[in-house]
């Protein structure tokens, strides 16, 4: 018979490792395998406008279309750009959305004008309103609030009209002007 030996320091600490190694016997370590996080999405009020390039150009959104007079006349013509506007507007309703317009190609003392060509010396004052009485002006540059509601938030339409009275002895031709409008929410 042998006699037992008694343990060393190393047999002691390889038999207790020997119990946490999986399979080395004994119970086995537990460890936690689940785990929770939150997930979440923020919706913002805001628009959408269909028909917007990468560059976030619209391009022609419609024309204001005084008609055709003589050029002796002295008539007031008014226009609206609702039954030609070629972008459509989503909204969120309620949401607040803004326009501005600048002054076109060829603003003077604050005032918009129509210029036949290049021929600076023809040109008309006219005047773009938010109403179609032409009650509420549309200053160069100003914001203009539209209105958004649950009944037109999928087809948000600019409320631009215009109006301009014929100075009389004007030469004949087209006259026109290219304004740029910056809509915000």
């Amino acid at each position: 018979m042998t006699p037992a030996r008694p343990f060393s320091p190393q047999r002691l600490a390889l038999a207790a490792l020997a119990m946490l190694v999986p399979g080395g016997g004994g119970d086995r370590a537990h460890a936690e395998t689940s785990a929770s996080f939150d997930v979440t999405a923020s919706i913002v009020p805001g628009c959408l406008v269909d028909g917007l390039g990468s560059s976030g150009d619209a391009g022609l959104i419609g024309i204001l279309d005084f008609g055709e007079d003589s050029s002796l006349s002295t008539a007031t013509h008014g226009a609206a750009l609702a039954s030609t506007q070629t972008i459509r507007l989503r909204c969120t309703p309620g949401v607040e959305v803004t326009m501005g317009i600048d002054g076109g190609a060829h603003a003077d003392a604050g005032s918009r004008h129509l210029q036949r060509g290049t021929d600076t010396a023809a040109r008309i004052v006219y005047t773009l309103c938010s109403d179609a009485a032409c009650a509420q002006p549309i200053a160069i540059g100003a914001d203009t609030a539209i209105t958004v509601t649950g009944a037109n938030s999928d087809d948000v339409r600019l409320p631009l009209f215009a109006s301009l009275t014929l100075p009389g002895a004007l030469p004949p031709g087209t006259y026109s002007d290219t304004l740029t409008v910056t809509l915000s929410w």
